[in-house]
This record gives structure tokens, sequence and C-alpha cells, in this order.
């Protein structure tokens, strides 16, 4: 038994003559009947009545035909569907992000446009470091995801696009969203907050809330390293596991933090970021993907991503 049988008994019941269901289906009344009786053949019992200028349906076709038609109904809903996951306007999307890429209006700008776009793909985003992406990415938990990453990581000074290898050897193709550089998040109310920038030596005497996992600010050893070369030791008195955390716990006065820069990064309003000038300490925010990785509606958050960052 084919498709085409249980099509075309489908017309030839619904038009109630051979005739009219060979015209419908653009064949030959002779391959109509043909098909039909084989249809028959197959099941060993007759489905119409032959009359003299229409057939009817039997008990055998009226209990057959509301099955066909529910069958022949979900055959056409399931292609439609693989057409349009095909197309990547349906099917699911999962990204990861950290809390820093929360600050960026490249985020919030592509999500908005990938849902208004394509709103019959389910996007889920799942919040994760950077550094625990390239894991997730490998085991196919999420399809892509937004990275952040300091001086020396994998992905500085590559060219947009080219295989690089994560630290778990997950080989990712990216595209570069920006570049950034250092500088130090205080609340309002601080000393510094009103400066244009200032240099890690106006640091000494202050208290630092630390995040040690983070792949884009200093964690104990970058900040040991940088305060030493200014000329003295920080006093960490928090570390916390997210960006997120880390400016709340500053916001109340636990201390400051060193903090991503970019023109395009929007801090809390109850904080100031002030950019350091005598730190060379080059960031960037990029979204990766596992090389070689083809999926229709990832393709198409890729395309409104390199526009938005143009």
């Amino acid at each position: 038994m084919e498709l085409r049988h249980l099509r075309y008994f489908i017309a030839a019941a619904e038009e109630e003559h051979f005739g009219r269901a060979s015209d419908r289906l653009h064949v030959t009344r002779p391959a109509v009947s043909q098909i039909i009786a084989d249809l028959e053949g197959e099941l060993g019992t007759p489905l119409f009545e032959r009359l003299a200028h229409r057939v009817k349906l039997t008990a055998a076709g009226r209990a057959l035909l509301p099955n066909v038609q529910a069958v022949m109904k979900d055959l056409d809903e399931a292609l439609v569907m693989a057409k349009r996951v095909g197309q990547g306007k349906s099917g699911t999307l999962n990204i990861g992000y950290g809390s820093l890429t929360l600050m960026h209006s490249l985020f919030r700008a592509a999500i908005k446009q990938f849902h208004e776009t394509y709103p019959d793909v389910t996007l889920s985003l799942s919040e994760m470091s950077t550094t625990d992406q390239p894991k997730a990415l490998a085991e196919r938990k999420i399809h892509a995801g937004f990275m952040h990453f300091g001086p020396g990581r994998a992905l500085l000074g590559r060219r947009r696009g080219t295989g690089v290898a994560a630290q778990d050897e997950t080989v990712l193709d990216w595209i570069r969203i920006q570049t950034g550089g250092l500088g130090v998040a205080v609340p309002n109310d601080h000393r510094l907050a009103r400066k244009k920038s200032v240099t890690l030596a106006d640091l000494a005497a202050e208290r630092f809330v630390v995040v040690p996992r983070s792949s884009s600010s200093p964690g104990y050893g970058p900040l040991y390293a940088l305060c030493q070369k200014a000329g003295f030791e920080p006093q960490i008195v928090q570390e916390c596991g997210t960006i997120s955390t880390q400016l709340n716990l500053i916001s109340v006065g636990m201390g400051i933090g060193l903090a991503v820069t970019g023109r395009n990064f929007t801090y809390p309003t109850s904080l100031s970021v002030v950019p350091l000038e005598d730190v060379n300490y080059p960031t960037t925010f990029v979204f990766g993907w596992v090389k070689g990785e083809k999926d229709p509606a990832l393709d198409r958050m890729i395309e409104i991503i390199k526009v938005l960052a143009k």
C-alpha cells in the first residue's frame, strides 16, 4: 500500500464519483478505478458500491474514511512543519549567556528581533558562565552562546569566523561582537565615581569584590599581578559566583570591583564604571557555536547578530 492509494480513496469518497476524483487528482479515470481496486484487493473487502452514475461508500469504506483523513491531515501538517524547521522558521534554539551579557545592548536587540521575526521558534536562554559554555556546546545542551574573554584566551586576535579550540578542545566558529577594556565599578557615592579615569594606584586602599571564575574580568591571579605591578597587594573582602552578584554587592558598599568597559555595555544606575587608564587588559565579546554545526534556526540567529555587530 502506498500513500497514493489513500489519497485516491479520500478523493473518490469525498466526490462520490471516480470521474470527479480523477479531475481533482489530475489523473485518468481508469487510474482511479485501478488504484481503488488494488486497495480493496489488499484489504479483502469492497470500499465502494458502484452505482450507475456515482459511487457510494460501503460500511467498511465509511469506517475507513475518517481515520484515513486524520492520518493524511497529520502527515500534511508534519510535512509543513518539517519545511518550516528546515527554513529556520520553527523548531527550538537554545542559547547560553552569562550575567555580563545582560549588560550589552546587542544581546537585548538580538533576542527581541529574533522573537519578532521567528515567533514559532522556541527560544530557550540558559544562564551559564563562558567557561561552562564549551562543554555545554559539545554535549548539545545549547546550540550557541554569548561569551566574554579576557587577554590571552583562545579567541583573542583571531579573525571572525575562524575555528578555534576552547579550553576543552571544542572547536568553535564565532562572531566578534565587540572588544573592550577594563574599568573599576564603584558605588555612585564613592570618591572615584565622578572621575573620567583612574589608575590602579588610586585603588591601593580599596577593598575588592572578585569573581574568581570570571573569563573576562581578572580573577585572583590576574588581579594580584596587575595590582603588584602598580605597587600594592589587593585587599579582597568578598568573592562571588557571577558578575551580577558582584555588581549588587558593590552597589551596597561591600567594596569595588574590576569590570569590562565598552560603549555598548550598560551597568546598573546605582554604579559608576570608571575606565582604568594604565591597564592593558583587552576583552572580547563573541557569539560562538560548534564549528561545522548546521541548524536552520541557529543560522537565522547568526544572520541577525552579524547585522547588529557591524
